[in-house]
């Protein structure tokens, strides 16, 4: 079978299959369950519309892969994307190609369809190469063959994990890059974390400018005082917005439900939220990094959107 992209042997190493064509039938939407393992977290909702659209026109033209149970409900394979688009376009069966596989395969199937798709964010790639370690005892090595990465990259995807809850949301969301979640490996204390988290945020700092900061905040613990020494440009006695605020709640000391609320006011108001709960009252702050921002939050506050 042709390899894909480099990685190992794709999705042929472990689906094993006859040499004629595989068998295709169709299955009802509503009897295939999400794969448990899938490491992929977060899906676009505009990208699922478009898809869901195609599929509306011309059907679902790549069948999903699928193993069956002895409940006669399916699990999936690979095939997140179609499955939930069919589900918006409506359609009630899907075709599907029925595979035999064990636990393991599943996750692997999952991780290196994603990643031949250039799917995943690089926190979901950690979390998934983290469960194929705990769960299944793989070294890095041995990810790293299955997947077709190199064991240094493995390694240093998962070190990724050691972010502090905050910084590990931010990169989740996307809004600091992998690079950027390196460079902050750098400090240790979580704290100085976040708050050179929010630095990066507020002043739009690139990987250089970051390691450079990180260099300095290390050495003093005061990320204002870095800053300064790395852009001297920057006012030196009037701290970023974020950082006159009070410090956002991690994410760690907020219960489930808590951390639900925040991410789904983020969703809805498009910027950080953090949430601080005492045992009188829940305190919500909202992160503005422009004039502009808190100007379309107001105005959708007084068109009542």
């Amino acid at each position: 079978m042709k390899r894909q992209r480099g990685l190992g042997s794709g999705l042929g190493a472990l689906l094993p299959g006859d040499a004629e064509r595989p068998s295709i039938r169709e299955a009802p939407v509503h009897l295939i369950d999400a794969n448990p393992h899938q490491p992929r977290t977060e899906f676009d909702d505009a990208a699922l519309d478009e898809l869901a659209a195609s599929i509306r026109e011309h059907g679902v033209i790549q069948p999903l892969i699928v193993s069956e149970r002895d409940d006669g409900r399916f699990e999936l394979i690979a095939g997140e994307r179609r499955l939930r688009a069919a589900r918006r376009a409506g359609l009630d069966r899907v075709p599907v190609v029925v595979r035999e596989t064990t636990r393991q395969q599943l996750l692997e199937l999952a991780l290196i369809e994603n990643i031949q798709r250039a799917d995943l964010n690089a926190l979901e790639e950690a979390r998934a190469y983290q469960t194929l370690k705990d769960t299944f005892g793989l070294s890095d090595d041995a990810i790293a063959r299955r997947v077709g990465r190199s064991r240094e990259a493995v390694a240093n995807t998962r070190r990724l994990l050691g972010l502090s809850p905050a910084v590990q949301q931010a990169l989740l969301a996307k809004r600091i890059s992998a690079g950027h979640g390196r460079a902050l490996l750098k400090l240790a204390d979580q704290a100085v974390q976040e708050a050179t988290l929010a630095a990066i945020i507020d002043y739009d700092l690139n990987v250089r400018e970051i390691e450079r900061l990180t260099d300095h905040a290390r050495t003093t613990g005061d990320v204002h005082r870095a800053l300064a020494a790395i852009r001297p440009r920057l006012p030196t006695d009037d701290p970023p917005p974020r950082q006159r605020m009070a410090p956002p709640a991690r994410a760690a000391e907020l219960s489930p439900d808590d951390q639900a609320v925040r991410r789904e006011l983020e969703r809805m108001l498009g910027t950080p939220v953090s949430l601080a709960r005492s045992e009188r009252e829940l305190k919500v702050t909202i992160f503005f990094h422009t004039e502009e921002k808190l100007q379309e939050f107001f105005d959708r506050l007084a068109s009542g959107g």
